[in-house]
């Protein structure tokens, strides 16, 4: 019997035989070694021991037709050790499939739609795209680096090897070990009921790096983890540049920080972007997100950094010389240690904005005092309705969608609900789309996103246009939502945010899922009338 109920194995180690190799005079093949740390390092960080199991075999294909699946389906996570054999080794790329379709039909891969029970070790360097898909996205372990002795090279992290070989081997191992051990308390205790996994956690996303800032990368890792701290991305970002593109939007939006850390080494071009490597793309992102004064960014270089190659030279002088990148940006070129002070103190700064929002939001708002020879308060501190008047709710949809029958139903829904629905002119109308636009989020109590037939890119920017115009807001909205409408999309199945309610509604309009941002509404709205 496992750790968990309903398992009975907790841990299952993959790998191809090659990799368990000895070195030298070790007495240990590299993947028994493994195995033997992990099995010691998460009894510390779980309190319990685990029941970790690997198929020390190898079996024709009847035997593990026979027994592999039978007890794969009774364990809990799954760890693989990546290389080139376990690629070509087809033992090992059917107990992935195997362990994930099982997995996916049943509690599911993902736990908290964040942590994955599928770890990912990277002995050696694997083409990302070459993996597997129940490994693209999912966490690096990566158990090799730049080889001291030998510049330019890459070498596995061995215990025996000690010195650097060693530190690094430990460490990688260590936070492995932590992580199977948080998975394994997440699947023992669900979240309360109501609580939605990290709502108090702030959210910083360390941007993926190059190879030769991955050890940085780690200890700032295991240090906001530590400190309780929301890591994005989880796991590695797509290959593809549209699918690269639309996750970090999607992690950045969950993020207060951004951490950019910049080396020598270029990074991989994401497949179907030009030139802009993964460090470049997430940079622009980010710059995008800035644009909420609560949203910060840090852009770290190490002292005397020297660029590997002509398009890191052009983008490290985009990033010190464009004015525009700088803005709202701290660009550091200090130490390590000075770097991770920094991020704390930006994340205490995140804070106190936050904490002055939460204030203004709990304080009575007062009266606005109108501009010399004008009869209107300025935009930004409309009054909310009078208690006579009904609540405005800004109805924000692509205009393929405001003729459909599923957008008007739920416009009648609201409106029958006694709500004053407000839309934007049709196209070709006199007022300025844009002024009109901002003077509806202004104006309204409610705002909700209708994402229908729009494209991604259309809903992305509307939900950028939320962030920058209502935070120049005294008074907050009661609540924002984000209805999710046919047809479906990637885009739409995967996207998740705790800026706003998020309601998923079906092939045709039912009022029910409105109820939690109607509910949010009245609740609020009560509370502002005690």
């Amino acid at each position: 019997m496992g750790y968990l109920p309903g398992f009975d194995e907790d841990v299952f180690i993959s790998y191809a035989h090659n990799d368990d190799d000895t070195y030298a005079t070790e007495t240990s093949g590299w993947v028994a070694q493994l195995h033997s740390d992990l099995d010691q390092r998460v009894k510390v960080h779980l309190g319990a021991k685990l029941r970790m199991w690997r198929d020390c075999e190898i079996r024709n294909n009847d035997d593990f037709a026979k027994k592999i699946p039978a007890r794969l389906i009774r364990t809990a996570t799954f760890l693989s050790i990546i290389s080139p054999s376990f690629m070509r080794r087809e033992w090992c790329l059917r107990e992935l499939e195997e362990f994930a379709a099982h997995a996916q039909r049943n509690e599911g891969v993902l736990l908290d739609d964040e942590k994955s029970r599928i770890f990912k070790v990277e002995k050696i360097p694997v083409d990302r795209h070459t993996l597997p898909s129940q490994l693209q996205g999912t966490g690096s372990y990566k158990f090799h680096g730049a080889d001291p002795a030998r510049p330019g090279r890459e070498h596995e992290f061995r215990p025996f090897l000690g010195g650097e070989y060693s530190r690094r081997y430990f460490e990688e191992m260590d936070e492995l070990a932590k992580d199977i051990a948080t998975v394994m308390l997440g699947m023992a205790e669900k979240p309360a009921a109501g609580v939605e996994p990290g709502a108090t956690a702030r959210g910083v996303y360390l941007a993926e790096t190059s190879s030769d800032l991955d050890p940085a990368a780690s200890e700032i890792r295991r240090d906001l983890k530590s400190r309780g701290y929301l890591l994005f991305p989880q796991g590695d970002l797509p290959y593809r540049a549209k699918d690269f593109s639309a996750k970090a939007r999607e992690y950045l939006a969950r993020s207060v920080l951004s951490v950019h850390l910049i080396g020598k080494e270029y990074g991989f071009v994401p497949e179907g972007e030009a030139e802009k490597s993964n460090a470049w793309l997430q940079s622009d992102l980010a710059l995008e997100r800035a644009q909420d004064s609560a949203f910060l960014r840090l852009i770290w270089m190490p002292p005397g950094v020297a660029p590997a190659d002509g398009r890191q030279q052009r983008f490290v002088e985009y990033l010190t010389q464009d004015a525009a990148v700088q803005k709202g940006a701290d660009v550091l070129e200090t130490s390590l240690e000075d770097l991770k002070t920094a991020i704390l103190e930006s994340l205490a700064k995140v804070e106190r904005e936050l904490q002055q929002r939460r204030t203004a939001f709990r304080a009575p708002a007062a009266a606005p005092s109108p501009a010399a020879g004008s009869g209107a308060a300025p935009a930004e501190t409309a009054a909310p309705a009078a208690d006579d008047e009904p609540l405005r709710i800004y109805l924000i949809c692509d205009q393929l969608d405001r003729k459909s029958p599923d957008f008007l139903a739920l416009r009648k829904f609201l409106f029958s609900q006694g709500y004053e629905p407000l839309l934007a002119s049709e196209s070709g109308a006199e007022a300025d789309p844009l002024e009109e636009h901002a003077e509806n989020l202004a104006i309204c109590d409610a705002c909700l996103i209708y994402y229908g037939r729009g494209s991604a890119n259309w809903f992305h920017a509307k939900l950028m246009d939320l962030r920058k115009n209502l935070a120049r807001r005294e008074r907050p909205v009661f609540a924002k939502g984000v209805y999710l409408a046919p047809p479906e999309s990637d885009d739409k199945s995967e996207f998740e945010t705790h800026e706003a309610l998020v309601l998923r509604g079906g092939d045709s309009f039912s009022p029910d899922p409105l109820a939690p941002f109607v509910q949010r509404i009245a609740a609020v709205s009560a509370d502002k009338k005690r």
